[in-house]
């Protein structure tokens, strides 16, 4: 907090008081809270004989169930879910966890994670008591113990059964069950980093730490050090993802009978395509779909399914008997058509580059991108912004924009949103760079010619700039990229109305008024500037449209309506009077939450009318609600005063309005779906970091207890809003990452 009360330095005691106090709360939660387990059963078996305990790994197993066979190389097969259940010897009555048993060295498939619930039956009673449910992750030995819960205070067990709640046809690792003497001391590296980082995290948020005492300054060598070691384990995960999915990718394509095929390499059956000169796929067909009068009809297609006519792709345009991708080409020029023409040079025909390696490549730069755009932002209009305000600008726009999301579901869905994103930020980036003064060197008197200019910021008032025709040119070309990516992103262009609000009215002024030209503008370079902006539009829109043409006959028919999908969509008509609930879900969606690990999970989105809606994980307002709060203050004069000064009003109310016109439109083209929140979200974070960094800059001198209140709670927000982004981020990695999930699952799914 920029007050003087909470800049003021922490003397060196305070501050060696404060590390000490973090380190002891790492250790206490490491060894106490995540190893709970390991000192109650340590008490257990200190408070029996050791002959009364429990078995050991060694101990005959209990007997399975009849849903339940041997595997000849070890472990078991589920081959009735009804009856798949093992008994677990009981010795004393007096368990408190069990040990699940592991084949080793077995080769095969096998399920990476077995959901079983463990009953209990006490002694005495009439019938079994139904347990909690758990997780046994084979690879992760500490989820192997499992805690006897829901034994009535002070009855002895008379019997234990292990249910294993998975399909017929499952193979697992599993061999038995017995109880467990004592759960082994789990003392997690990665764990311990992670708290470390969350200590560090509050430290670095106290009043009178360092971040509230230093300034941003985009040119230190330390600053920049620190950014690339903050962004560095993004990069590793994302090199890692890459070459773990080059080293194993299969296509990925499903077929059940009687049902569509999904295939999910769209991206690289364009590439071929164009490869071969052709604009439609290689792709088979169903022998009635061409034949059928309406081949988008529901009914249609289902009697063809029911005939198992195959194939029919979901997802995929389907177009006078060829099948299309309706997704932005642009990718597929970028990243898998030259992948094929590469990897040819080693193999004929070359290699699929796997959908997943690209999401991982463009969501690590769109990262990147968004972090940089955000900090020059402040840089020119706020350039004496301290380094807690940055941080939580950078927490607003990393964990409001939906970058999460994207990071944990890499397919082929994720690809525009990446590819946009990227471009975008990166957009927006070159733009906020695009005003320069002059730069006055040491020794510039004696070499004019050494003169270099730089960013402009506000602390420059009017003093003389030009703009970098580079980077207006490449920031257009960026923005209008957009258009062969997720054309909703194009919205963006629209910004650069106010923030070149005072360019603009220069260049017109100097071509179409006589007599002394603002700025120093010659008609020629005005014209140059007109042309570098409004050039890059016309060189990406020219290729696409007429792609569009190539294809369907048209230049704007972009091929969505011939989608088969859910609905006929070339005869349907999207009502209006479900929207005010699709908003509603979008913004406020309240969260649902959950007893365990990871304590949320996808919220269900009824409709009174019918519209197409999935799940979702909170409203935009509920999971990021800094946003509620910072657009808000726009209530307070003094906010408004500052940001009409600081000539942001403009471009705050233009990106709201586009950020509403976006969400109407997909939600009545598209309805609701948590990953078109990111065509509008990143806009509404936009507009919540300028106005924080307002009122950081507002109240930098001042002593009032207001200023001191709202300091607080965006900060409490912005905190709160990042556990429920990294919540969130567990719940989308169980559904489409588990493995990954389970690394930092089993942390808490420990007994």
């Amino acid at each position: 907090m920029t007050l003087p009360a909470l800049r003021r330095p922490t003397p060196a005691r305070g501050t060696t008081i404060r590390l000490l106090v973090a380190l002891a709360a790492v250790l206490i939660l490491e060894l106490g809270v995540f190893n709970l387990a390991h000192w109650q059963s340590l008490m257990g078996s200190t408070s029996n004989s050791p002959a009364q305990t429990t078995a050991d790994a060694h101990s005959p197993l209990g007997r399975l169930g009849p849903g339940l066979s041997p595997l000849p190389d070890g472990g078991l097969k589920v081959t009735d879910p009804a009856g798949a259940w093992v008994d677990v010897p009981v010795v004393d009555g007096q368990a408190s966890f069990v040990q699940a048993h592991m084949a080793e060295d077995v080769e095969g498939s096998f399920l990476s994670q077995i959901h079983v619930r463990l009953d209990l039956r006490p002694a005495g009673g009439k019938g079994w008591i139904q347990g909690t449910r758990g997780l046994i992750c084979p690879g992760q030995a500490r989820s192997h113990y499992l805690r006897v819960r829901g034994k009535p205070s002070g009855a002895r067990i008379q019997a234990m059964r292990l249910w294993i709640q998975e399909p017929i046809g499952s193979r697992l690792e599993l061999t038995g069950v017995t109880p467990a003497k004592v759960v082994p001391l789990d003392f997690n590296l990665a764990r311990i980093l992670m708290l470390t980082c969350l200590s560090v995290l509050i430290l670095g948020y106290l009043p009178g730490s360092i971040l509230w005492r230093t300034r941003l300054d985009t040119g230190s060598v330390s600053q920049r050090l620190v950014l690339a070691l903050i962004l560095a384990p993004l990069a590793a995960w994302s090199c890692w993802n890459i070459q773990h999915d080059l080293s194993t990718f299969t296509p990925m394509a499903y077929h059940q009978p009687h049902a569509y095929v999904y295939d999910f390499n769209q991206y690289d059956h364009v590439a071929q395509a164009l490869l071969h000169g052709r604009p439609w796929l290689d792709l088979g067909q169903a022998p009635g779909l061409a034949k059928a009068a309406n081949p988008f009809d529901i009914p249609t297609r289902n009697a063809l399914l029911a005939q198992d006519q195959q194939p029919i792709y979901w997802d995929y345009v389907y177009r006078d008997g060829h099948w299309y991708s309706y997704f932005g080409v642009l990718p597929v020029l970028l990243l898998f058509l030259p992948y094929r023409v590469i990897t040819s040079l080693v193999h004929p025909g070359g290699y699929a580059l796997p959908t997943s390696s690209a999401a991982a490549l463009l969501v690590a730069a769109a990262t990147v991108m968004t972090t940089l755009a955000t900090i020059r932002l402040l840089a020119r209009w706020f350039p004496r912004v301290n380094l807690a305000v940055v941080g939580m600008a950078l927490m607003t726009m990393l964990g409001g924009s939906g970058i999460v999301y994207l990071w944990c579901r890499r397919n082929f869905y994720t690809i525009p949103f990446d590819a946009s994103l990227l471009a975008v930020m990166t957009g927006l980036w070159l733009w906020m760079g695009a005003r320069r003064v002059q730069r006055q060197t040491v020794d510039a008197a004696e070499h004019p010619s050494r003169r270099s200019t730089r960013m402009w910021t506000i602390e420059d008032g009017n003093h003389s700039w030009h703009l970098s025709r580079t980077r207006l040119f490449w920031g257009s070309l960026s923005v209008a990229a957009t258009l062969g990516c997720r054309p909703t992103f194009l919205a963006a262009g629209l910004l650069a109305l106010p923030l070149f609000a005072q360019e603009i009215k220069a260049v017109f002024s100097t071509l179409f008024t006589r007599g002394s030209h603002p700025e120093g503008l010659s008609r020629g370079r005005a014209l140059s500037l007109l042309v570098c902006g409004l050039l890059p539009v016309l060189l990406v829109a020219a290729p696409l449209l007429w792609y569009n043409r190539w294809r369907f006959g048209s230049l704007l028919d972009f091929g969505n309506r011939y989608q088969m999908t859910v609905l006929d969509l070339t005869n349907y008509h999207p009502g209006t009077q479900g929207l005010l609930q699709i908003f509603g879900y979008y913004l406020l969606q309240p969260l649902t939450s959950l007893p365990i690990f990871p304590y949320l999970q996808f919220s269900p989105a009824p409709m009174r009318i019918w519209h197409f809606t999935e799940p979702g994980l909170g409203g935009l307002l509920v999971t990021a609600p800094v946003l509620l709060l910072a657009i808000a203050l726009i209530a307070l004069p003094r906010v408004r005063k500052d940001l009409q000064r600081r000539g942001w009003m403009p471009t705050l109310i233009l990106a709201l309005a586009l950020a509403a016109l976006v969400m109407a439109a997909d939600s009545y083209i598209g309805g609701f779906s948590v990953r078109y929140t990111i065509d509008f979200a990143w806009l509404i974070c936009l507009a919540a970091v300028v106005i924080m960094a307002t009122a950081s800059s507002i109240y930098e001198d001042g002593h009032s207890t207001e200023g001191a209140a709202i300091m607080s709670l965006l900060t409490l927000a912005c905190l709160a809003g990042l556990v429920l982004t990294l919540a969130n981020a567990m719940v989308l990695l169980e559904h489409f990452d588990s493995s990954q999930a389970m690394n930092v699952a089993v942390w808490f799914l420990g007994p």
